[in-house]
């Protein structure tokens, strides 16, 4: 019963390694080697350490003794001696520690020689007990709310946010959520209620736009400033691109063959004959939108290009006759108005518009390299470091982090020790007791061979008394 005393603390304490955290005075990081990290994730177990056999040999050792002493004291020169009397009785008493400790080891785990005698077997007759005692200790002591807010105390957030930030390959983890938001930001630009919104909000800003000297003068300016180059180069982009899909050579197709039934309808039928010919007109449009696209493209790409001067230079002059109120240019920029008014009422021009934003701005989100996405990632990066550079910003993100992390913690702190039941109770009765047999039985021989000792010096002290006692 001793031995049941001294060994169940230790065996209890021992049998969680591996599965919860050290006690709170030496709550510290615990580095694992990347195979024991493989090893745990696929479920397998850690090889049990070597046993040895002290416990056996101290009792085995004790035995002989005794009976080498008892057939010495019987047949043998020194059959009346004394001293031999005092070592028999050493190592009867050593015989009898050993014995004791071996049942009290072997009770904590297994019947002794099978015999269903009270009290044995502790661990698997009193598994769930010590299973709950085991998620109590690791759930209210080791990793109390108080413990593990101490912990916390003990740390800055904002350090390990900055150090996180600074490490290659972090900032895109990071982003990936934010392109993530953004890619669903952009699908709602093609939702009938976006569209319609920018639709009303162009055309009410077209109406409201005073066509005047004003307006002149305005356009004058943006043609200086530069802004006229960048806008020409997104319109003959876009018209080059536009001039590539198949959707427009169908259009232009149709368009043709509408052609070709109004000069049939006016006489005109050798016209009208050509143009009713698929393979005319697939060589018509195919021809005048590969070279819009040509001239389109190279306009966009090249400052000096004959088309983006002249159609800049139109422009400037339309925007100083506008400036100087002349009413030719000021009709000309009302009846461009009115156009554009009647296209957005008529057609779906802000709507394909949207569509074909999306699907550049998804392309852009796709591609963890393109110039928006290393925009994303170079603002993150330098918002977040620039805040927590600032001492009070950091101390007030230091102060909220341990806050939520308090709350979620009281909050969800069950959850330690259910996962903790959860993980003990799946392993049967015999994993759970060789698992905890494996990782102490080393320490309970040693426990035996303190029996035998210990054991062995009390006959010794108790017979050399008795002794010189008469």
């Amino acid at each position: 019963m001793t031995a049941s005393d001294v060994v169940m603390p230790v065996t209890l304490a021992d049998a969680t390694e591996g599965w919860v955290s050290r006690p709170a005075q030496t709550l510290e990081p615990v580095a694992v080697s990347p195979a024991a990290h493989a090893a745990s994730s696929s479920g397998a177990l850690e090889p049990p350490p070597r046993r040895n056999h002290v416990g056996t040999v101290s009792l085995l050792c004790a035995l002989a003794g005794m009976i080498a002493c008892r057939v010495a004291l019987a047949t043998g020169s020194f059959a009346g001696a004394p001293w031999l009397r005092i070592v028999a009785a050493g190592f009867e008493a050593a015989t009898v520690g050993a014995l004791a400790d071996w049942f009290a080891v072997t009770a904590l785990f297994r019947h002794p020689l099978g015999l269903p005698i009270p009290h044995t077997a502790i661990i698997p007759t009193r598994r769930a007990k010590l299973i709950e005692s085991i998620a109590n200790i690791v759930e209210h002591d080791w990793l109390s709310p108080d413990v593990i807010g101490a912990r916390l105390a003990r740390f800055a957030p904002s350090e390990l946010v900055v150090d996180w930030l600074r490490t290659p390959g972090h900032v895109e983890r990071l982003s990936g959520p934010v392109r993530d938001l953004a890619r669903g930001f952009a699908r709602m630009l093609t939702e009938p209620e976006v569209a319609d919104f920018a639709n009303r909000a162009i055309q009410r800003q077209l109406r409201e736009l005073p066509l005047d000297a004003s307006a002149g003068r305005w356009v004058t300016r943006a043609l200086d400033s530069g802004s006229a180059d960048a806008a020409f180069e997104t319109l003959a982009a876009s018209l080059a691109r536009l001039a590539a899909l198949g959707s427009t050579w169908d259009r232009l197709d149709q368009l043709l063959l509408d052609l070709a039934r109004k000069r049939r309808d006016e006489g005109k039928t050798i016209e009208a004959f050509l143009l009713r010919r698929k393979g005319v007109r697939k060589r018509l449009v195919v021809g005048a939108c590969q070279a819009a696209g040509d001239q389109l493209s190279a306009a966009a790409s090249d400052r000096d290009h004959p088309l983006r001067r002249a159609v800049l230079s139109a422009v400037a002059r339309w925007a100083e006759r506008l400036a100087s109120g002349e009413p030719a240019a000021l009709d000309l920029a009302e009846r461009l108005r009115g156009a554009l008014l009647e296209s957005l009422e008529a057609g779906p021009l802000v709507r394909d518009t949207l569509v074909r934003f999306r699907r550049e701005l998804e392309h852009q989100l796709d591609e963890p390299t393109s110039a928006l996405s290393r925009l994303i990632d170079r603002r993150l990066q330098a918002g977040i470091v620039e805040m927590l550079d600032a001492p009070d910003n950091r101390v007030t993100f230091d102060r909220w982090v341990r806050a939520t992390a308090d709350e979620l913690l009281r909050r969800h702190h069950h959850q330690i020790g259910l996962t903790v039941r959860e993980n003990l109770e799946a392993l049967d009765t015999g994993t759970l007791v060789a698992m905890i047999e494996a990782r102490v039985g080393n320490d309970l021989q040693f426990i035996r061979l303190n029996g035998a000792v210990v054991g062995g010096l009390v006959g010794l002290v108790l017979a050399t008394a008795h002794w010189l006692l008469g």
